[in-house]
């Protein structure tokens, strides 16, 4: 079928068509606008972005130097929680120094570094759940007559006297405790026999039974108080979604299976 148009009507098809065909062009521009706006403000596809990651590489198995990286349970932990977010992730090593603030010569997204919450520095930042709950070591000498934990029981156990308050009172109360100021001078203690075992944190514990195969038996592994969390910035849209991932990791499994790689003793 033909149509014939005069030159007046052929004029304002023209004019229809031409508004018709600006009206699609507007609205597919509208669209995209719309989409990259919910990406950048409403976080909904954060593919691809980077995450900026603070760590005080002094603290192993937590985080420490490896032939020029940073490595250990921390650093496996945020790379997972980076990995899930759709993230790359950058390690900047850096001093913490326990006051909770950003350094100001570094834009860091957050910081993990095996650090405690404390209630008190709530004002300044913003802490993701607890992904650590420290684990103490109950440890005593190989070869005396002291072969468990029941053993122990009224004799005394030492125990850093910064960190007897991440301990139980009630559990404490079956030992006669020996406070200590420095690690050296209790484990001299617990060597001549002074006292008769040592409470002692499950990194510093796993170390020492590596490096001194034979001379320590662990009694007893116990949970304390002292929880590790990831520091945020006051406000930062992140927490709602890195507690996603910490709770995702614990329920399929896969933070035991990091756990187990820097975590590794027998009782």
């Amino acid at each position: 079928m033909f149509f014939y148009f005069k030159k007046k009507n052929k004029k304002i098809f023209l004019f229809f068509i031409n508004i018709f065909l600006s009206a699609v062009i507007i609205f597919l521009l509208f669209s995209a606008v719309s989409c990259k706006t919910a990406d950048n403000n409403g976080n909904e596809n954060t593919d691809g972005e980077n995450l900026t990651v603070g760590c005080d590489a002094t603290y192993p198995p937590f985080e420490s130097m490896e032939d020029g990286d940073i490595v250990g349970f921390d650093i496996d932990i945020i790379r997972e929680i980076a990995e899930r977010m759709g993230r790359e992730i950058e390690i900047e090593s850096i001093k913490w120094d326990n006051t909770y603030e950003f350094p100001e010569d570094m834009d860091l997204d957050m910081i993990i570094s095996a650090i405690p919450i404390l209630e008190e520095k709530e004002s300044l930042v913003d802490f993701s759940d607890p992904y650590f709950v420290m684990e103490y070591m109950l440890i005593t000498l190989s070869g005396i007559d002291i072969k468990i934990k029941e053993d122990l029981e009224g004799k005394e156990v030492g125990v850093l006297n910064s960190e007897e308050s991440y301990l139980d009172e009630d559990y404490l109360l079956n030992y006669r405790i020996e406070g200590y100021d420095d690690m050296a001078t209790m484990f001299e203690d617990l060597r001549n026999e002074n006292i008769s075992g040592i409470l002692i944190s499950l990194p510093i514990g796993t170390n020492l039974m590596t490096e001194n195969e034979g001379i320590y038996s662990i009694l007893e592994i116990i949970e304390s108080n002292k929880e590790f969390v990831i520091v945020l910035k006051e406000g930062s849209d992140l927490k709602e979604e890195v507690n996603r991932v910490i709770e995702e990791i614990m329920q399929d499994g896969t933070y035991d299976e990091i756990y187990g790689r820097w975590f590794d003793y027998n009782i």
